[in-house]
């Protein structure tokens, strides 16, 4: 090896040498390049996006007769009870002039959610709609928790059919009311998730940029998930045409300081951060977490009271805090616990000592 070589690897190495010291011996230095953020006053969201079922009770009314048909209501309009929602004219002989499209196989499913009717009339209040799909009978409130992930997908994952506009024949469906009543959200989540959920508790959720408030029915621990079941009186547009959705559901919004996730640190089951101070020590500060979302969390400041009653000073608006706390800082709080239960049984041994000698 050359002499140039020798020189170049010795030169490398020194200033290798160089970096590490004072890297790791001068702590300004350190200091620069960690990094640190300010403990600002906040408000978070906590959200979950849901692939949701709709569950809500709806009645068909089918055609006693071969019938000429004349839409009175337009679909989407409350209407009570006793309301024409269609005028059925009979018709005589034979029924090939009527539309096509066999509705027999829907007809059988529906069973008790099949009503006759001869004029046109409604028994039930409600929306009007001119779609059917057979799921009506199955996808309901009453039966909603006998119903499986498996049957959900199912009974949701169907065409609807309309409902014939000018001709029907006997025993074809000619409206649908969907009841003016509570309706359910039904969806599954992991149980890490599912736990964040309370059973009567309110949230919102998205719906076209629109909030609607919604309750928490009932959350179900299954073998491998959690079944979350909302529960709303809304209506949406069109909420009459789907049987799932896509949505946004805010379980809660919170006030407080903002912090980042990687922060957070636990040690002998106290929760905390570790906050800079003006000479630039990291000092441990427990705190109390009132929500976290997607990285970021919120917590009380300056005091707050933990399970024992006790009130605890905590971190501050503006404080430094270290973004991502080391295994020297972690260290940290066993040695300063230890310090102080020393200091605690120095200053009661002193104290007895005092005791005896007034003795």
């Amino acid at each position: 090896m050359s002499k140039k070589w020798i020189a170049a690897i010795a030169i490398y190495l020194g200033l290798l040498t160089v970096c590490l010291v004072v890297l790791y011996a001068v702590p300004s230095v350190r200091g620069i390049l960690e990094r640190t953020y300010i403990a600002e006053y906040g408000e978070l969201d906590v959200k979950d996006e849901v692939s949701a079922f709709i569950v809500r009770d709806e009645d068909v009314f089918i055609a006693k007769q071969s019938s000429d048909v004349n839409r009175l209501i337009e679909e989407g309009e409350l209407v009570k009870a006793e309301s024409a929602v269609v005028e059925l004219t009979p018709r005589e002989g034979d029924d090939s002039t009527a539309e096509k499209g066999s509705f027999d196989d829907i007809v059988k499913e529906l069973g008790k959610a099949s009503k006759m009717t001869e004029s046109g009339y409604t028994s039930e209040s409600g929306y009007v709609s001119y779609s059917v799909d057979g799921a009506e009978a199955e996808l309901t409130t009453e039966r909603m928790e006998e119903l499986t992930k498996e049957d959900y997908k199912s009974l949701t994952d169907r065409r609807s059919k309309q409902t014939p506009k000018s001709k029907c024949r006997q025993g074809e469906p000619v409206f649908k009311i969907v009841k003016n009543s509570k309706w359910y959200l039904v969806y599954y989540t992991d149980k890490e998730n599912g736990a964040r959920y309370s059973e009567g508790s309110y949230m919102y959720m998205d719906v076209a940029g629109e909030d609607i408030r919604v309750r928490v029915y009932r959350v179900d621990e299954l073998e491998e998930e959690m079944r979350v079941m909302l529960e709303c009186k809304s209506f949406f547009e069109g909420f009459l045409d789907s049987r799932s959705m896509e949505t946004t559901v805010t379980l809660k919004s919170a006030e407080g300081l903002i912090l980042e996730e990687d922060s957070i640190v636990e040690k002998d089951g106290q929760t905390g951060v570790f906050v800079k101070n003006k000479i630039g020590e990291h000092v441990f500060k427990p705190v109390l977490i009132i929500a976290s979302d997607d990285g970021k969390c919120v917590a009380y400041s300056d005091i707050y009271v933990d399970a024992d009653g006790n009130f605890v000073e905590t971190i501050a608006t503006y404080d430094e805090i270290i973004a991502e706390p080391s295994e020297e800082d972690l260290a940290s709080i066993g040695v300063k616990a230890e310090k102080e239960d020393d200091e605690s049984k120095d200053s009661e041994d002193k104290k007895d000592s005092k005791d005896n000698d007034n003795q």
